[in-house]
């Protein structure tokens, strides 16, 4: 039950936060941006790909690439909502954003049934997202009630995606290729997220202390 209510939780305590926290600049959330994508990376690495490829099959590195490509694609319907960037323009979110931070959300759901490892990571990179989405749909003209279940709508992807792999038959003979998938969509989210937490590419002193220990405690949780 763990892999329903805990991506749930993560998201709410990341709009709840905004909230108590009313951060006036983005720093905070910028270094838990970058200790989430340290750790989600670490994870991957040393969790999620030696799994798939245990598996044995000479096809697994394809679709580790395939999976790249997607979030790629997804990529450029979010404009990179997944590792942080969510801006809204004329007081609206658009679609295409939602679109794209959704699927993202729906698709990395489908393994956390099968790594307890891969579920936490995810939690802990969805706070540092649904604070910024939080930020940022409550800047819009939206109403209340959109802006709430904007928010409700991310949070529940995860679950559903992992729901639907759990209890679709058809899909079970494919878990180390969805796995693999998976790990490609995270692998390129990580490392975007990993170079994006650096300006001018210079890593300050307290960006790599983040990272350094986000890397660790994945390897120490694994």
């Amino acid at each position: 039950m763990n892999n329903y209510f805990l991506p749930i939780i993560a998201v709410l305590a990341g709009g709840l936060l905004i909230f108590i926290w009313r951060p006036k600049e983005l720093r905070s959330i910028k270094l838990l941006l970058a200790f989430s994508g340290a750790f989600l990376l670490g994870t991957t690495l040393t969790s999620l790909l030696p799994s798939v490829f245990i598996s044995g099959s000479k096809h697994i590195s394809y679709w580790i690439l395939a999976g790249i490509i997607i979030q790629i694609v997804l990529e450029q319907l979010s404009k990179g909502a997944e590792h942080g960037h969510i801006h809204t323009s004329e007081n609206r979110i658009p679609l295409t954003l939602l679109i794209g931070l959704y699927l993202h959300a729906f698709i990395e759901g489908f393994p956390i049934h099968q790594h307890n490892d891969l579920l936490w990571a995810i939690v802990i990179h969805k706070l540092p997202i649904a604070m910024l989405l939080t930020l940022a749909i409550w800047q819009t003209n939206f109403s209340q009630s959109k802006k709430t279940i904007i928010l409700i709508g991310f949070a529940i992807m995860t679950p559903l995606g992992s729901y639907l792999n759990i209890y679709t038959p058809v899909l079970h003979p494919y878990n180390e290729h969805i796995t693999a998938l998976v790990v490609g969509v995270l692998l390129h989210i990580s490392t975007t997220i990993l170079f994006e937490s650096s300006e001018n590419h210079k890593f300050n002193i307290s960006k790599l202390l983040v990272i350094i220990i986000g890397v660790g405690l994945s390897i120490l949780q694994h």
